[in-house]
């Protein structure tokens, strides 16, 4: 069975007249183009196959500009928190994330290993390490029959290529490259081309607070609670890091956390390049959360100040997926 672009403009349209909803597809509440696409593609997924009345919903009021620019037309009919609101009882199906608090979940779709006391009470889970959650979605919709044609195809390939940053090598597992290609072929689509495009709507944010918030998470463990921002922006546009810090001390304030740090990742061309952390919090906290960071950079890692580590091109780079439980060990 075909995945046309006409019968997805046709399940978004139905979406905003549904009075109703079997259940809500959600991503993180941060979220980027693996959380977005994931969601929506989980949903039609299931309206097409089960029938359901699965309601894709984006946690945020805006999309971000490089998820915008590749729905292009699509975009204003991808519904908002507001369909959060408009449905509170409507169980939730998880997609790029697998924690909610005070809503019955049916289903989870990740990319992201559950922490060891993560218990799921027999909830129906799809969670495999991959470079992305769309990658999995688009492995179930293969697995059934469902083709996407050329213009779907290049939206799932688009989120792929965002959350594998065009493929990484240390992001993209073999199902990305097998579900990228797949997609690239039937989108006629050059991958390397197309990610060029959305790093270059990604990157030309410039607003701090929104490049903060664009790609937080909020980790737990025990008593400790640690912020993780990543900023990504072009290496010769840097934010203001008093700016940085002003989101950090008050995010620490207003969640109580033991430390929030930014990470700030310098692209160029070629892709991510240098990368400088930021921390706030409990001053011994986070002393501790950038000698950890130094410390898995290599000794190409340099100490800047008390509340910074830079880390040139040629130090080891890791990612959030790696650092956050090292860093939550710590505290």
């Amino acid at each position: 069975m075909d995945m046309t672009y006409e019968a997805l403009v046709a399940y978004l349209r139905a979406c905003h007249e549904w009075t109703e909803a079997d259940c809500l597809v959600v991503g993180h509440p941060a979220p980027d183009g693996d959380a977005v696409i994931s969601s929506v593609f989980e949903g039609w997924r299931r309206y097409i196959a089960d029938g359901q009345r699965a309601m894709p919903v984006v946690q945020a009021a805006t999309l971000p500009r490089e998820v915008a620019w590749l729905l292009g037309e699509l975009a204003p009919l991808v519904l908002t928190q507001e369909a959060m609101e408009a449905h509170p009882t409507a169980p939730l199906v998880l997609t790029d994330h697998h924690l909610a608090h005070g809503r019955r979940v049916l289903a989870v779709v990740d990319h992201h290993v559950p922490a060891p006391d993560v218990c799921f009470g027999g909830i129906p889970c799809e969670i495999r390490p991959v470079g992305a959650t769309t990658t999995l979605v688009a492995l179930a919709c293969r697995r059934q029959g469902l083709v996407p044609d050329r213009a779907v195809a290049r939206l799932l390939l688009g989120g792929i290529l965002l959350d594998t940053d065009g493929l990484l090598s240390s992001k993209a597992k073999a199902e990305d490259h097998e579900m990228a290609a797949w997609l690239a072929a039937l989108a006629g689509e050059d991958c390397p081309a197309l990610f060029a495009s959305l790093r270059e709507q990604l990157l030309a944010e410039r607003d701090v607070p929104t490049l903060f918030w664009r790609d937080y998470r909020l980790y737990e463990k025990d008593s400790a609670r640690l912020g993780f921002a990543i900023l990504k922006v072009w290496e010769d546009a840097a934010p203001d890091l008093d700016e940085v810090r002003r989101l950090l001390a008050l995010d620490v304030a207003a969640r109580g956390l033991t430390v929030c740090v930014a990470k700030i990742s310098l692209y160029s061309v070629a892709g991510p390049r240098a990368e400088r952390y930021v921390a706030a919090g409990e001053p011994q906290a986070a002393q501790r959360v950038l000698d950890a960071v130094a410390a898995a950079a290599g000794v190409l890692a340099e100490k800047v100040g008390t509340d910074e580590v830079f880390l040139p091109t040629e130090a080891i780079h890791r990612g959030r997926k790696a650092m956050a439980p090292r860093l939550l060990e710590v505290l």
